[in-house]
């Protein structure tokens, strides 16, 4: 009993020494993860999508539990919106992908073993590509090129692994507003200029080496 006590305690006091030597130095590694967005619409039933992310990232310490953490990912937003009240429109779907670079500012303790941190995330974007389902093949060519936005949210750092969740919030218009289509109904030029695009929640996991 002593014995598996003593092999116990040595595992954990490596561990901590571990994971304190990966929290005062960069770490590199690669993250992945789930992407829930949608659109808000007035009157109109807008629903998420629960799409993804991937990637790499980096984390780099700095003083008193400040690190900063910039990723590189491939990011899939989307909505889906049924029941639009418009003769021509009766839903859509769209999907953009966009490679994404958002950088985190994180705070938390060290705790040795662990590191509990929260964090506020600005990222931009830029488009390579988008899939729309249903009528919205129409507006596919209004896509603006480029993206950007704020998350907020917190992590945890254990080992060699770290999971973290956030809400993250689009500014602006994913479509120019002066490109929509003619053909395209009032109700469809809410839905994609309303300011509130691809806004949800993000969970990741990322692994450093």
């Amino acid at each position: 009993m002593k014995r598996l006590f003593f092999i116990f305690a040595i595992a954990c006091m490596a561990t901590i020494g571990m994971n304190a030597q990966r929290y005062n130095r960069a770490s590199f590694g690669i993250i992945g993860g789930l992407t829930s967005s949608k659109s808000h619409v007035k009157d109109v039933d807008a629903s998420s999508l629960s799409l993804y992310h991937v990637g790499i990232t980096a984390q780099l310490p700095l003083f008193s539990g400040l690190a900063i953490q910039p990723s590189l990912l491939y990011q899939v937003k989307g909505t889906s919106v049924d029941n639009i009240d418009d003769a021509q429109w009766n839903d859509f779907q769209t999907k953009v992908g966009y490679l994404e670079l958002p950088v985190q500012i994180q705070w938390g303790p060290d705790l040795g073993f662990l590191r509990p941190y929260a964090f506020a995330e600005p990222f931009v974007g830029y488009r390579l590509g988008s899939s729309n389902d249903g009528q919205a093949k129409t507006i596919k060519s209004e896509l603006k090129k480029a993206e950007y936005g704020l998350g907020v949210g917190a992590g945890l750092d254990f080992w060699k692994l770290q999971f973290s969740v956030k809400y993250f919030w689009n500014f602006g218009n994913i479509y120019g507003s002066g490109n929509i289509s003619d053909t395209v109904g009032d109700k469809v030029r809410d839905a994609v200029n309303n300011g509130n695009n691809f806004n949800g929640v993000a969970f990741s996991l990322a692994l450093f080496f």
